[in-house]
């Protein structure tokens, strides 16, 4: 899949300096790939976090035993 992004000048000047051109697309790849990872893991991190907050398990509990009239199929 090819996709257009915007970056600084100064950035895109530096990344062709110094990445051969048939190795942009792997490196970028592989960088995204890492700040992905590590997105995803704070994300877990922070559920985690939310599922050990026992006043916010409750008050979770609380909403989802509220009858909205709606049936579920």
């Amino acid at each position: 899949m090819r996709i257009t992004l915007s970056i600084p000048d100064t950035v895109a000047r530096r990344f062709q300096a110094v990445v051969p051109p048939r190795q942009r697309s792997r490196l970028v790849t592989q960088l995204l790939e890492g700040k992905l990872a590590e997105l995803d893991d704070a994300l877990a991190a922070a559920c985690h976090a939310a599922n050990r907050d026992k006043s916010l398990v409750r008050e979770i509990e609380e909403w989802q035993s509220f009858e909205d009239g709606m049936e579920d199929d």
